[in-house]
């Protein structure tokens, strides 16, 4: 029987399918234990590379007291001009939550309704967890696209959630493999996106106000940028 807490291990087996996964040497390597959390938390985890992906990124913060996170982010090369990859486990006593979505960064122009149409397909056939759906609260909803899997889970249904959650990696890597790379003014316009995405990142990313939290302001957008981005 699958156990959902260990999807980074056949996420990592899935892509090596597909790419030769390079790892990354980061400037603060795993594991970590943040001085901020008085040892309490370990955060553990990997970081990859590829010839069409900018970072595939696997982190697994845990605290002693029935508290685990599998967290999963995988972003292609910006002259591809794709999507990204976004996965989440936490696991809280007995329950699981599950996110898991393919969705843009920043203001753009695309028009991905093709996608989430295969989204939403390959969601439906998954109809057990979605009587489970729990969408998260808040401006976090805007990041999602339409088709995101966001379901709190009783143990019996780990399969059913690691199956639509290489589903989802799969559809990604397919749109992936099928990209071409922008030129000209398509690429400018690609990199002008990206460069003002970053710089709302530092005031407005939750992800990066948690690095903050532990590692304080420098070390903490220091981490988050060295991971995702490779700055």
């Amino acid at each position: 029987m699958a156990d959902l807490m260990n999807i980074h291990g056949l996420v990592q087996a899935e892509l090596r399918k597909r790419y030769a996964l390079n790892p990354v040497a980061l400037k603060h390597p795993f594991p970590e234990r943040p001085l901020r959390s008085l040892g309490l938390m370990n955060i553990d985890g990997e970081v990859f590379s590829t010839e069409r992906l900018l970072r595939v990124v696997f982190i697994r913060p845990q605290l002693p007291f029935y508290f685990a996170v599998c967290s999963n982010f995988i972003r292609p090369r910006v002259e591809y001009d794709l999507p990204v990859f976004a996965g989440e486990v936490m696991r809280t006593g007995k329950k699981k939550m599950l996110i898991v979505d393919i969705h843009r960064t920043g203001k753009t122009h695309h028009d991905d309704n093709d996608l989430f149409y295969r989204m939403l397909a390959v969601r439906n056939r998954y109809p057990d967890l979605l009587d489970y759906e729990k969408k998260q609260k808040g401006q976090v909803q805007d990041v999602f696209s339409p088709a995101a899997c966001q379901v709190v889970i009783p143990p019996e249904l780990d399969e059913q959630a690691t199956a639509i959650y290489l589903d989802y990696l799969n559809l990604f890597c397919d749109l992936v493999d099928q990209a071409g790379i922008k030129t000209g003014d398509a690429l400018r316009s690609t990199q002008a996106v990206f460069q003002q995405y970053l710089k709302t990142l530092v005031n407005h990313d939750p992800g990066v106000k948690i690095w903050q939290v532990l590692f304080g302001k420098k070390g903490g957008i220091e981490r988050s940028f060295d991971m995702h981005f490779g700055l």
